[in-house]
């Protein structure tokens, strides 16, 4: 996932974390003000009730002064009268026992307070589960002038519409929140896209930046954020490695002078010799100095080799590949098989060389007993040439680096030692308009150089 996708993901995840912790907030804090708002009128109401019963018993009492039962029940039927149920709670007056109820209420509320399971009397207010429903019930006594208590008041309410206002509280939020994380959603992928527009410019440069041309800088915006520090410090990065590759090149081009001063005074010294010796030698030379300049060229990292593009007659080109291959060290360990009467186009000397490398490589970096076979086969606009030896193949995550300079496919456990061979061999087969492939694995490894075959 991109960058953009992981910002606007966590993002509303956040956003739907905050909008779900606010609907549950309000939830509760709706349900308890529900509460509340009960409470509020259980005691109202009971301070009315038990105001019209304390009114009432005075009169009520007998010519000794005491409220009997009787005349209680007959006081508590009165202040009822007065200060009856109503459409959110149910009242009631219990007197020697005996349970009165005003008329009205909540239906459901009154027929449980009217039957066998209504709850007793208890002082103070409380929560009671029944099967009406959750309740509030406030029970209250009511004294005489003596201070005995006569009669208890009892109020009782539903909570369940508290519960039902608090439920569709929570039900808008969510319905607001998901309606507000959509449209968040969309606003804070504009803003996030736009945010982030530098960082896809510094990237697309970056991609742009190739080996050849280290002068490239991406652009700082002007931001002042980390995103102008990035750039900023990667922009210092291009610099170290030009400044890098310019002492590199002017390294290699000094080796390149002190090379040649030695082989020009070689060469100058065999032109006094003659016999076939010398022709050998000189020969040689030669061949060392077009490695000289193909390393030189590989090493600066330019497409830098010249090479020919002929017709090339394939049992010529592996005569002299046998030749070369037939001297030490590698007189036993190679194979060279008769080619089919091909005419390839490329340049015969570039070609044994690489030919030469790939031997070299087969031989050389492998165990001891490893042998190499050169062959090639003909298609129908194409010619294959295989170098492929018996060896225990190259480690996999080394593979894919072959044929970059320095990197070496050596197995006697030195390491990834600095190496030109393969890429001297993909840039001569480049350089003559053809592909190099390899072909890597338990039982051996072969390197397949695929040129284009000659036309009339």
């Amino acid at each position: 996932m991109s960058l953009t996708g992981r910002v606007i993901l966590r993002s509303l995840l956040v956003m739907a974390l905050v909008i779900g912790g606010v609907a549950v907030l309000t939830y509760e804090l709706v349900r308890v003000s529900g509460r509340a708002d009960v409470d509020r009128l259980l005691r109202e109401e009971a301070e009315l009730l038990g105001d019209a019963l304390a009114d009432r018993l005075p009169s009520a009492a007998g010519l000794d002064g005491v409220v009997s039962g009787p005349e209680a029940e007959r006081a508590a039927r009165q202040a009822l009268a007065v200060r009856p149920s109503g459409a959110r709670h149910v009242s009631l007056v219990t007197v020697d026992g005996v349970r009165l109820q005003s008329a009205g209420g909540p239906a459901r509320v009154a027929a449980l307070m009217r039957g066998g399971d209504a709850p007793e009397t208890q002082s103070g207010l409380r929560t009671l589960d029944t099967g009406a429903g959750p309740l509030r019930v406030l029970d209250a006594s009511v004294v005489d002038e003596a201070g005995t208590a006569v009669v208890v008041v009892t109020v009782a309410a539903p909570l369940d519409p508290s519960r039902d206002e608090a439920a569709t509280v929570l039900l808008r939020a969510a319905l607001a929140g998901g309606v507000g994380v959509l449209g968040g959603g969309v606003a804070l992928w504009l803003v996030v896209r736009r945010t982030l527009h530098p960082v896809r410019e510094v990237s697309a440069a970056a991609q742009a930046i190739s080996p050849d041309d280290l002068t490239t800088r991406v652009p700082v915006p002007a931001t002042r954020d980390e995103i102008a520090e990035l750039a900023t410090e990667i922009n210092q990065m291009l610099a170290r490695i030009e400044q890098s590759d310019t002492s590199r090149r002017r390294y290699l081009a000094a080796i390149s002078h002190e090379v040649r001063t030695p082989l020009a005074v070689a060469e100058g010294h065999l032109e006094l010799l003659g016999g076939p010796e010398a022709a050998v030698v000189r020969g040689e030379l030669d061949r060392l100095r077009g490695v000289l300049e193909d390393l030189m060229a590989v090493a600066r990292g330019g497409d830098e080799i010249d090479a020919r593009r002929e017709p090339v007659f394939l049992p010529d080109l592996f005569d002299a590949v046998r030749a070369r291959a037939e001297t030490p060290p590698h007189a036993s360990a190679v194979t060279v098989d008769a080619p089919p009467p091909e005419v390839l186009l490329g340049d015969p000397a570039r070609l044994e060389q690489c030919l030469a490398n790939l031997i070299s490589n087969a031989v050389d970096h492998n165990p001891a007993g490893t042998r190499a076979r050169v062959a090639a086969r003909g298609g129908d606009d194409a010619v294959a040439l295989t170098v492929a030896d018996d060896g225990p193949g190259i480690d996999p995550d080394v593979l894919p680096h072959v044929f970059e300079p320095f990197v070496t496919t050596r197995t006697d456990g030195s390491g990834r030692i600095a190496g030109l061979g393969l890429a001297i061999v993909r840039s001569l087969v480049a350089a003559q308009g053809g592909t190099v492939g390899i072909d890597s694995g338990p039982s051996g490894t072969t390197v397949t150089i695929t040129l284009p075959r000659a036309t009339a």
